[in-house]
C-alpha cells in the first residue's frame, strides 16, 4: 500500500472514531462547552441555597461554594438547599532524627447534605501536605496555604458531584428512549 493510501486510511479511521464518539453521546467531563444544556445547568446550580458553615475555615469553604454555585448572588427562590459539616485534622508524617515532625498532612473533609427534588448526601475529602519549618510563622503560612488549597479542592468536588447528580436527574436525561430487546 502506498504512503498516500495509508495516510487516507488513517484519516478515514480517525474520522470514524470521532463520529462514533459523537454518536454515542460522549461528552468531555472537563472543559467549557457553549451549549444550551450547559447554560441550563448553570441556571439550575444557581438555585442552590448554601447554609452558613461554622468557624473561619467553614466560612472559607462557604465562600468558595458561593463563587461556584452562585456567581451572580444568592438565589431569591432557591430550589435546593446545601448543608455542610466541615472537619479538619492534621497528621505529622515526616519525623526527623530528633523526633520532631518536618512535614504534615492537613486533611479537610466536608459532609454535605443536598436537599430538593433530587436529594444527595456525600463526603468530600482532600489531603494536602505542608512543611513544618523551624520558624513558627513560616509553618503557619505554609499551613494556611495548604488549608486554602484543600478547601478549594473540596468545594470543586462538591460542586462537580452535585452538577453530575442534577444532570443525571434532569428531565432531559429521563426522556431517553427505552431499550428494545431483539427477539
Amino acid at each position: 500500500m502506498s504512503s498516500r493510501n495509508s495516510f487516507i486510511l488513517k484519516v478515514f479511521v480517525c474520522l470514524l472514531i470521532v463520529a462514533g464518539l459523537g454518536a454515542c453521546g460522549f461528552q468531555p467531563v472537563h472543559g467549557k462547552r457553549k451549549t444550551a444544556e450547559n447554560q441550563i445547568m448553570k441556571n439550575e446550580l444557581a438555585k442552590v441555597w448554601i447554609y452558613e458553615i461554622e468557624d473561619r475555615e467553614g466560612q472559607m469553604l462557604h465562600n468558595e461554594l458561593l463563587n461556584l454555585f452562585n456567581p451572580k448572588g444568592r438565589p431569591t427562590h432557591p430550589a435546593y438547599k446545601l448543608k455542610i459539616i466541615y472537619n479538619e485534622t492534621q497528621s505529622n508524617t515526616g519525623i526527623g532524627k530528633n523526633e520532631f515532625a518536618t512535614r504534615a498532612n492537613l486533611i479537610v473533609s466536608a459532609f454535605f447534605e443536598f436537599r430538593g427534588n433530587a436529594p444527595l448526601n456525600g463526603l468530600s475529602r482532600s489531603t494536602v501536605a505542608f512543611n513544618i519549618l523551624n520558624s513558627p510563622t513560616g509553618t503557619e503560612f505554609a499551613k494556611r496555604d495548604a488549608r486554602t488549597r484543600a478547601i478549594k479542592s473540596v468545594a470543586r468536588d462538591i460542586h462537580r458531584r452535585i452538577a453530575v447528580h442534577l444532570l443525571n436527574k434532569s428531565p432531559a436525561s429521563q426522556t431517553e428512549k427505552p431499550i428494545r430487546i431483539m427477539k
